[in-house]
């Protein structure tokens, strides 16, 4: 299938502009400080790295197995990435185990050095919050980088929950902050859902709760929360929503028809979380039940404004830049097919390679698990075998965060002696 995204006009008008000046509103001991303002480009706020590879992308990549950290409990990256300003690239470690608690940490890809934000149950006992037997074994969002120079993120539990939607997990979730600089945390707010995913791109930091795809909005400048019911069915929940830089965000909601029958559509929603625009998206859901389906398992931000995801199917859609002459107006979605060259597989992550035409993908079947680099100009993509060193049982997810040299980090989980173990991969395009 070839690909026709047509001009890019100016560059973008760009995920509204390709900088932003963003006035940083901190909250401190229950006071406001404003402090002076800072210019962040759209490839801060985005977590994107838009430095293209030095040589040809269409090549094999290089792969390293990084050692990550562990502890008791540790069992898997479950996605929860993210970059700052610094180049330095952040993961969430989930647990097994009611009462267990995820821990953050933060890689520095120049020097290889680990280091240990500590876990999510430590920072409710420091603010007196933490509940006797709580739990909150996952981290499971990407790290996101906001316009008040912060990275946020969920944790939840699962303690209770049923898969069929009908039971919150006991101890729902948090939305949290932290100073990337200090390691400062910050607690945001507290949801009975479970927060399983994170997006913003600026002011507004969204976060995606189940069941029923519950929508949350923090803002970073009035330290307000909206909420809003989106709609799911059963024990549906995406992996992933997405924003743009003008506070807008786009949500999967899936129906059942009275035929029985499942759809699933893209809603768009403005900052002031109205409704813009409900596309369809028929290669959402695919076979087998809905709760096992994950969804929205990759996104991208493109250097001209675009936006591209994948379903877990390996469908691929792009978000087109913002109409000119509609400046906070809806944005049109395409559908562009399947991504890997021999048509359906699941797909476990998308980044972006810098330019305005190249992405990449991490899919995984029946010959393990393959980079695909697709030219989205000329709609060519092509597979190569990702060399995971004899490791077992490997599960992977992961979109987006690239360091300053444009390798790529996906990760997941893989077998060892106690059972499963977290797994950290660096991809050199």
């Amino acid at each position: 299938m070839k690909l026709r995204f047509g001009i890019v006009i100016l560059g973008l008008v760009a995920a509204c502009a390709l900088a932003a000046i963003v006035t940083l509103v901190i909250q401190e001991h229950g006071r406001t400080r404003e402090t002076a303002p800072r210019v962040l480009t759209y490839e801060e706020l985005s977590g994107s790295v838009f430095t293209p590879p030095a040589g040809d992308p269409f090549r094999a990549p290089k792969v390293r197995i990084l050692q990550a950290p562990d502890f008791p409990g540790a069992i898997a990256i479950w996605g929860s990435t993210g970059r700052d300003t610094r180049g330095h690239i952040w993961f969430g470690f989930s647990a097994c185990c009611d009462g267990g608690s995820a821990r953050l940490y933060e890689f520095d890809p120049q020097s290889d050095i680990w280091r240990d934000h500590g876990a999510v149950t430590d920072q409710l006992k420091a603010m007196g919050s933490y509940r006797q037997g709580e739990g909150q074994i996952k981290i499971h969002s990407r790290i996101v980088p906001a316009g008040d120079g912060r990275l946020y993120f969920v944790s939840t539990d699962e303690e209770g929950e049923k898969e069929d939607g009908s039971a919150l997990p006991r101890w729902g979730s948090h939305l949290w902050s932290i100073d990337p600089e200090s390691g400062k945390w910050r607690h945001v707010m507290s949801a009975p859902e479970g927060l399983i995913a994170v997006a913003g791109v600026g002011r507004y930091v969204y976060a995606l709760g189940y069941w029923n795809h519950i929508l949350y909005q923090y803002d970073t400048l009035s330290d307000a929360t909206k909420r809003r019911e989106i709609g799911s069915v059963g024990g549906h929940v995406s992996r992933n929503l997405i924003s743009d830089a003008r506070g807008h965000v786009f949500v999967p909601r899936v129906r059942r028809g009275a035929d029985g029958s499942l759809s699933a559509s893209l809603v768009e929603l403005d900052s002031d979380l109205r409704e813009r625009a409900v596309t369809p998206l028929d290669a959402y859901l695919g076979k087998g039940a809905v709760e096992n389906n994950p969804g929205i398992t990759g996104l991208a931000y493109i250097r001209d404004g675009r936006i591209v995801f994948l379903t877990s199917r390996g469908f691929l859609y792009a978000i087109d830049l913002v109409d000119p002459n509609e400046p906070d107006g809806p944005r049109k979605v395409q559908a562009l097919g399947q991504m890997y060259p021999d048509g359906e597989r699941y797909a476990a992550s998308l980044f972006s390679l810098g330019d305005d035409v190249s992405v990449a993908a991490v899919f995984g079947g029946q010959r393990g698990y393959e980079w695909v680099v697709m030219n989205l100009r000329l709609g060519i993509s092509t597979a190569f075998s990702i060399d995971t060193k004899e490791l077992k049982g490997v599960l992977l997810y992961g979109s987006i965060a690239r360091d300053n040299s444009g390798r790529a980090y996906t990760v997941g989980w893989y077998s060892i002696p106690r059972g499963k173990g977290p797994l950290v991969l660096q991809i050199e395009p």
